[in-house]
């Protein structure tokens, strides 16, 4: 059975970027064409539903997704690892959790499996992307969590509101933000705000 699949996120080289890895395993799933990275216009069997810089709120989102009767099954698909945001995940509807260390294969075989029926979490070690998972601002020289912070803070998240989102501390919180604020040659936070929207940091919302 092939697998139809929608991309759900707000930045669109995100979601080319999901197309672009489960390009060759178009005989097991099908990324639905013509969707919104909002909406979902059609029925499809999974929903891959990309958080980055969903911020606050992204567990209505997939209670809102989950509800949906045009899609099977909601799955979160994020760079987190924490165990708190896979609980979460799943108490707010999501049939599976996978990390975005996955590779083609292994992401493949877990909408598969999510398609199937079952509850499905796959964990990579680590927060490191995998070979084609690319993110907004990647090519700046931002990790993953560095971009995210400026896309969190161009949408007028506060400190404390981007540490309970993405499940990190207030310090590590602003260890990233001063790392990337280092990369990107800023100073305040108006600048980074600047930087973020020139730079494909703003969601397409």
């Amino acid at each position: 059975m092939t697998v139809t699949l929608t991309v759900i996120n707000d930045f669109p080289v995100l979601v080319a970027g999901v197309q672009a890895l489960l390009g060759p395993y178009a005989d097991r799933v099908t990324v639905v064409p013509g969707q919104s990275t909002l909406e979902v216009a059609e029925p499809v069997d999974v929903a891959l539903f990309d958080i980055f810089s969903s911020g606050p709120g992204w567990q209505d989102r997939c209670t809102d997704h989950a509800s949906d009767p045009r899609i099977g099954a909601v799955v979160i698909y994020s760079f987190i690892t924490d165990p708190r945001a896979v609980k979460a995940a799943l108490a707010a509807g999501a049939q599976g959790f996978l990390t975005k260390s996955l590779v083609g294969e292994d992401l493949v075989v877990g909408l598969e499996r999510i398609a199937a029926g079952e509850q499905v979490v796959l964990l990579g070690e680590d927060e490191e992307p995998g070979p084609a998972s690319p993110w907004p601002a990647g090519s700046a020289g931002l990790s993953p969590r560095e971009a995210e912070m400026l896309a969190l803070i161009a949408q007028g998240w506060s400190n404390e509101d981007i540490a309970l989102a993405c499940y990190l501390s207030i310090n590590t919180v602003k260890s990233y933000i001063r790392d990337a604020y280092r990369k990107i040659g800023v100073a305040t936070r108006p600048q980074a705000v600047a930087w973020a929207m020139q730079n494909g940091l703003e969601p397409s919302r």
